[in-house]
């Protein structure tokens, strides 16, 4: 009789491991795999980068304001060991991209680490819209944003030049209502949206009365433009591509020194 009580207790012992490993059982594989997954992490996050690969997405022309050697020099400066002894755990993605990001010609960064250890980043350019020369000194670009950029050492951009009596730098010029650079800026963006005026005009020069003449790539001809407006300089421009278009094949540029848009709906042409 007090055999098959023992047996009977083992029997019930044995169940209850059975039902509870059949309950709790996923409890302690879900931990398994938990321990497997933060060891994977901490080993891939102790392990060394393989190489840093930088890409910078060349201008329209296919020029470089910076080079990639530039961007790793950068990125050098920003950590307190070589870059070729660099963890993962050492390497702050989004810190990576805004010290990339500080370069003066780096529009946007992206920066992202593979499955074979790769740092691979990636370098969008500022692409200048106009450069300043003015009569005060300062020698700038000014980017499609309106950034101000300093030139660059490993290229020059072919953009227009503006040149003489032009205000000086002034970071908050945007909130300015009528500011020289903020209607310079919106000048530039009419010349480069428009292919015909882009190919045609070289410089933009600023007259001690404040009023925009223009010099084509081509010929000795001045184009007065008249200050600045958001509605008159638009149509003006407009009407200096009609005489260009179906005036001037007629006669031939050279016959001409200076087109004046600042009388009402013509242009008047003087004959060289």
């Amino acid at each position: 009789m007090a055999t098959e009580t023992q047996g009977g207790k083992l029997a019930r012992f044995l169940a209850g491991i059975f039902i509870a490993v059949r309950t709790y059982g996923w409890i302690f594989i879900a931990l398994a795999i938990a321990v497997l997954a933060i060891s994977a992490i901490s080993e891939r996050e102790s392990a060394h980068l393989t190489a840093i690969r930088p890409r910078v997405v060349p201008l329209a022309d296919g020029a470089n304001l910076v080079e990639a050697e530039e961007l790793m020099e950068l990125l050098a400066g920003s950590f307190t060991k070589p870059l070729d002894q660099l963890t993962l755990s050492d390497v702050d993605i989004e810190r990576v991209e805004e010290v990339l990001e500080s370069q003066a010609f780096v529009g946007d960064a992206e920066a992202y680490v593979d499955a074979g250890m790769v740092l691979n980043i990636s370098v969008r350019q500022r692409v200048p819209l106009l450069r300043i020369i003015a009569d005060n000194g300062q020698n700038y670009y000014l980017d499609r944003d309106g950034v101000r950029l300093p030139l660059s050492e490993n290229y020059t951009v072919r953009v227009p030049v503006v040149t003489g009596n032009i205000v000086p730098w002034s970071e908050d010029y945007e909130e300015q209502t009528d500011h020289q650079l903020g209607q310079l800026m919106a000048l530039g963006r009419l010349l480069y949206r428009d292919p015909f005026l882009a190919a045609l005009i070289e410089q933009i020069d600023i007259t001690d009365t404040g009023e925009l003449v223009l010099a084509p790539k081509v010929g000795d001809q001045v184009v007065y433009l008249g200050r600045y407006d958001d509605a008159l300089t638009p149509a003006r421009l407009e009407r200096l591509k009609i005489f260009y278009r179906e005036g001037i094949p007629y006669e031939g540029w050279r016959k001409y020194r200076s087109f004046d848009l600042r009388y009402a709906d013509q242009v008047v042409a003087k004959k060289a």
